[in-house]
């Protein structure tokens, strides 16, 4: 694609709620940049940028938001409420598209390419959900049950979002 999403801002404007970010071209050019608000949670510190090339977006989170911008322009083209908090971004196949999947705190938001909302899997987990890969029909995760370190493999349907399979992801010896 040939196009990297940059933050710009420091920490002492990240605290008062506003950031920015530009997208660059290969040869260093700016594309466009862009001031965003990531909501209430904006002091959270988990921030993830990917490009979205299937959907044309770049997807931006932090806070209790994900952004999806317009590639060329940096218009939104969808503001996503994650009510649990962001953490992290994954983009996996599913049936030869590219879907987005957004991992809160304790839930995992589903997109399709044409930006639409598949499927929220809610309270998965207690404080963090991580991984967010694809096998065949199965998305899998690791969700805290109890923290610190109380981590357990979610298996969910990539279609549907429906729990599949849930155990302990580390044994105690």
């Amino acid at each position: 694609m040939g196009i990297e999403i940059v933050q710009l801002t420091s920490e002492a404007e990240r605290s008062a709620g506003r950031e920015a970010y530009e997208a660059r071209r290969r040869d260093g050019s700016i594309l466009w940049k862009v001031d965003l608000d990531f909501g209430d949670m904006s002091s959270s510190a988990f921030r993830e940028a990917a490009i979205w090339a299937d959907a044309g977006v770049a997807a931006i989170g932090g806070g209790s938001v994900v952004l999806l911008l317009d590639l060329s322009s940096g218009e939104e083209k969808r503001r996503i409420c994650v009510p649990s908090c962001f953490g992290s971004l994954s983009l996996q196949r599913v049936e030869g598209a590219e879907w987005l999947f957004v991992l809160g705190w304790t839930d995992v938001h589903a997109f399709t390419p044409d930006l639409k909302e598949q499927w929220v899997s809610r309270d998965l987990a207690v404080d963090g959900i991580v991984g967010g890969t694809v096998e065949g029909s199965v998305l899998h995760v690791h969700a805290e049950m109890d923290p610190p370190g109380g981590w357990f493999s979610v298996q969910l349907d990539v279609r549907t979002g429906r729990e599949l399979a849930r155990e302990p992801a580390f044994t105690e010896e």
